[in-house]
């Protein structure tokens, strides 16, 4: 079962929540106010969710794609070209947020 702290708690005995949810890999829910406000997560977990992110995120984007060149009657994009389209737009993404690299 998931834990929860209050912001306080979590503020007060911040290494050991750490340490417990880097040794447990149970998420710690922490509260504000009785209502949740954040959680701290495994980096194995977030790496999971960031994942699942990119891969709904892709697969939006190709639906997105096929769904628009059908719209202009053209042939569908290959598997290649979403890649590669998906790739400079995070690019750019990239760029727009953090600025060139």
């Amino acid at each position: 079962m998931t834990r929860r702290v209050s912001s306080r708690e979590a503020r007060s005995h911040f290494a050991e929540l750490t340490d417990r949810v880097r040794y447990t890999g149970e998420p710690v829910i922490v509260e504000k106010q009785g209502q949740p406000f954040v959680a701290v997560v495994s980096i194995d977990d977030l790496d999971a969710l960031e994942h699942v992110r990119r891969e709904r995120a892709a697969g939006e984007f190709a639906r997105l794609a096929a769904q628009a060149a059908r719209e202009v009657q053209g042939p569908e994009p290959s598997e290649e070209e979403i890649v590669e389209a998906v790739r400079r737009t995070r690019e750019d993404l990239y760029h727009e947020r953090y600025g060139a690299a």
